[in-house]
């Protein structure tokens, strides 16, 4: 690798590689899920059962659960993961 720029785009593709792995693993027990019992058209998804003002997201087809589940953690995980892996490279490096 060339420049930090490489280092950094590298490090961000561990991290995404890492979060799709989670993804993939409750894919597949969905899918299990899926075969045993049965496959439904679409999923809800709720914020709070509890409370009347709950966000509720309805017709989530099973197709598109895999990318929203992917984005909503690449959005939560990849900034705090890219900086803990720059940290750890770093300490290994003995710059820091």
């Amino acid at each position: 690798m060339k420049d930090t720029n490489q280092v950094q785009k590298a490090l961000e593709s561990k991290a995404k590689k890492e979060l799709q792995r989670h993804v993939d693993e409750f894919v597949i027990s969905l899918n299990e899920l899926n075969g045993k019992y049965r496959q439904p058209c679409s999923y809800t998804m709720r914020e709070n059962r509890n409370g009347h003002a709950a966000k509720v997201f309805t017709y989530i087809r099973p197709g598109c659960l895999e990318t929203i589940l992917k984005d909503m953690l690449v959005e939560a995980y990849l900034e705090p993961m890219v900086n803990k892996k720059t940290q750890e490279l770093l300490n290994k490096l003995e710059l820091i």
